[in-house]
């Protein structure tokens, strides 16, 4: 899988970050798919382009991958294992299968490491607690897509994930009625429409 796509323009279908981070990769279900992460420096950007981090972090976050690359370069490759690992747990749960015991075992080990480094912060504006990783390192940018993905997993949205017929994005089904089938009717969905009117006439000049 090669990066043919910018980071910048891709769509955040997911609806939590844990998914929109499995989408990180294009057409899962076709050969020629693109993966828009190619080291730490994309994932960084990723991270700008959702959001989820400030830019003051994700400055920090440079300066250390610049500091210690070889460390940052560790973290990147754990991250894309993270990434399909996070692929095949939430697929197993919209097949209605039981994770395979390695892969709970292999997400235990991410939920000791992000859990290891995890402090409780009051907002004295909303008057709440927040858990935040304030370590500066780079596994923070492990660490929040660990903290993602174990509340969606062990919250009653895990229902609501489906995989796009389409494309093999995941996302969160918000719908009243729960009947969203694409990541996108944008994208997917027209494309579907299209290529059912194609059959549709296909058949009636045959």
């Amino acid at each position: 899988m090669s990066v043919q796509k910018s980071i910048t323009t891709l769509r955040l279908d997911g609806g939590i970050l844990c998914l929109d981070f499995v989408n990180t990769v294009s057409k899962r279900k076709k050969e020629a798919s693109c993966d828009y992460l190619s080291g730490f420096k994309d994932l960084l950007q990723w991270y700008g382009h959702t959001g989820a981090l400030s830019a003051k972090i994700i400055h920090t976050l440079e300066r250390l991958a610049k500091e210690y690359p070889q460390k940052a370069t560790v973290v990147f490759e754990k991250s894309i294992v993270l990434r399909e690992l996070l692929y095949r747990l939430f697929t197993a749960v919209i097949a209605h299968k039981s994770p395979a015991p390695a892969d709970l075992i292999q997400l235990n080990t991410y939920i000791g490491d992000a859990y290891a480094n995890i402090e409780m912060s009051w907002s004295a504006g909303t008057k709440e607690g927040k858990l935040q990783f304030n370590a500066p390192a780079p596994e923070q940018v492990n660490w929040w897509l660990v903290k993602s993905a174990v509340e969606l997993y062990t919250s009653d949205k895990l229902s609501q994930v489906k995989e796009c017929p389409a494309c093999g994005w995941l996302f969160l089904d918000k719908s009243r009625n729960s009947s969203r089938k694409w990541c996108s009717m944008s994208t997917c969905g027209d494309v579907n429409k299209v290529q059912q009117c194609y059959q549709r006439n296909k058949h009636k000049h045959q």
